[in-house]
């Protein structure tokens, strides 16, 4: 009997310490780059293909033409990334606007960043927010954004 408990309690602490290296394995870390991919570009051949799109768990105050064109009014707008499941992966947020724009991302979990569009002659903005969900503030005149299904070229 003392031998199966021991087991048990082995088998315990193994899938304790596998869980936790899963964890650890997820949250990026450093301060991400506008125009890459943040975290998520350190991941090298691990990258989650997750791209945000707006409905499951991203909503918006901003002009909605479709789940992954957007305008931004003059007012500006902002996407909100939910918290998602535990052992999701991290969130890609590529997009391109068609005109300058302000964007400030700010995951409950990880730096802020402030990027002003162009920042390096092109419209593509990178990122990537954790499971823990966020914030994104758009500011523009009248702005197309066009949500990408990967990350921005080169």
């Amino acid at each position: 009997m003392s031998q199966k408990l021991l087991i048990i309690v082995l088998v315990v602490l193994v899938v304790i310490f596998v869980i936790t290296l899963g964890m650890s394995a997820c949250k990026g870390s450093g301060e991400p780059k506008p125009g890459r991919a943040g975290a998520v570009d350190r991941l090298e051949g691990l990258q989650g293909n997750r791209f945000l799109e707006i409905g499951d768990d991203a909503i918006t105050t901003c002009g909605l033409v479709n789940s992954r064109t957007l305008t931004v009014p003059v007012t500006g707008c902002a996407i909100t990334l939910e918290e998602r499941a535990f052992f999701r992966r991290s969130t890609r947020v590529a997009f391109q606007a068609n005109a300058p724009l302000l964007v400030i991302l700010t995951p409950k979990d990880g730096p802020r960043q402030q990027v002003q569009l162009p920042d390096d002659g092109r419209f593509c903005f990178g990122s990537s927010v954790s499971n823990d969900g966020g914030t994104m503030r758009l500011s523009g005149n009248n702005v197309t954004v066009v949500l990408r299904t990967q990350g921005c070229p080169g």
